[in-house]
């Protein structure tokens, strides 16, 4: 099913903005029909496309001072069109700016500010999206976009010290490139016709060398163009299973089971499921519309499931903590904790609790991939380069013992 974004006039003649899941748009508009709405405009919802995956298209730091900017304007009470047409940036690449002012059209238009960023998905990613939903329902906005902005620099600041523990190993990794470059041009070539005609018998790493080498001259393009077929429609199958729910279900399970990796996933879906959770409840949503807006807020499949699993026990009338670890994803304390806060009636007491522990585990877990990173990287590039050296001189003290 897709979902299609629409503006439509109903029968009080007041403009209204939705979103409603149909096959094809024309099925949309049926659909909005039926409920007696005029509409003005059905658009349908872009997915990211894989290529922004790789491409970053404006930097982290920029867009969390757009966000954190426009929170503390919409704090300061100016309406959200009057922030956005006041934050239109007049630097920037093309692209951004191209997205700020359909935001702010879109907006203006009368959508929410969170459907107008379902139109630009590379910049606005479904964390921002969901978590600007549950601001616009619970009467928070401000505060949701100032926490999206800690979160983009948070992210910002940790990507920039990987990239700069990563400027040494590259560094290194280009001069040994360059040295192996030199080895193989120069100075094997000149080598192997003096031991053929000596008669002297190649070491084994270098002739794995010399003949890795031979092979990659000789059909280094029939395997570079036999497998680049199968791989790039392995990589769109790989998508389009992605946007499946089931596809997207399990990939997150195989992620979870990713030693270290998988904690720190399990660390950010925890912290997204308790703070919208805690906001939603804590600003007097009743619990049914709480999970509800959470189960379309929330941009992790099986944290979705969970929370559909829970709508089902509270209209069922159960305790909604009893399915809460149904996929097994949380950990044990966090589950009792949850409990304690349900029967002790401090259930938005316990969920910021828990909110600020896994920011705090998360933030620690990054800074210590940013620690190991560099060595790690050093000790397998310096293993490489002590193989190389190994096969490129092996058979010149070889030689020299030969006489």
């Amino acid at each position: 099913m897709k979902e299609f974004l629409f503006l439509a006039i109903d029968s009080k003649g007041r403009k209204i903005s939705g979103e409603v899941e149909a096959r094809t748009e024309e099925k949309a508009v049926a659909k909005l029909r039926e409920q007696n709405l005029t509409i003005l405009e059905v658009s349908p919802v872009r997915p990211k496309h894989w290529i922004w995956l790789l491409i970053q298209p404006v930097k982290g730091q920029v867009l969390a001072l757009f966000i954190r900017q426009l929170g503390v304007m919409l704090a300061a009470g100016i309406p959200l069109a009057g922030s956005l047409r006041s934050l239109q940036p007049k630097t920037g690449p093309a692209r951004y700016k191209k997205a700020l002012e359909r935001l702010c059209h879109d907006v203006e238009t009368g959508y929410s500010l969170s459907q107008a960023m379902r139109k630009a998905p590379e910049f606005f990613n479904d964390f921002m999206v969901g978590s600007v939903r549950i601001g616009e329902h619970t009467g928070t906005l401000d505060v949701a976009l100032s926490e999206c902005a800690d979160y983009y620099e948070t992210e910002y600041t940790y990507s920039r010290k990987l990239k700069a523990a990563l400027i040494y190993p590259t560094v290194l990794f280009s001069a040994s490139g360059a040295l192996v470059f030199f080895i193989f041009t120069f100075m094997i070539p000149r080598f192997v016709g003096l031991f053929v005609d000596l008669q002297v018998e190649l070491p084994a790493t270098t002739q794995l060398l010399v003949d890795l080498a031979y092979f990659t001259e000789t059909y280094g393009m029939v395997c570079l163009f036999t497998f680049l077929g199968p791989f790039l429609a392995f990589c769109y199958l790989f998508q389009a299973w992605l946007k499946t729910g089931s596809g997207k279900f399990r990939f997150e399970r195989i992620l979870l089971a990713v030693p270290w990796y998988g904690k720190q996933v399990q660390f950010r879906m925890m912290s997204q499921y308790f703070r919208a959770m805690g906001t939603l409840l804590s600003s007097g949503v009743p619990l049914s519309a709480s999970l509800h807006l959470l189960e379309r807020s929330l941009d992790r499949e099986i944290l979705r499931r969970t929370v559909s699993h829970q709508l089902r026990d509270v209209k069922q009338g159960r305790h909604f903590a009893r399915s809460l670890n149904v996929y097994k994803i949380f950990p044990r304390m966090a589950l009792e904790m949850f409990q304690v806060g349900e029967e002790s009636g401090k259930i938005e007491f316990m969920l910021r609790k828990m909110t600020d522990y896994y920011d705090e585990e998360m933030t620690r877990g990054l800074a210590t991939i940013g620690k190991l990173v560099e060595p790690v990287i050093l000790c397998g590039l310096g293993s490489i380069v002590a193989f190389l050296l190994l096969a490129a001189f092996q058979p010149i003290y070889q030689l020299a013992g030969s006489f």
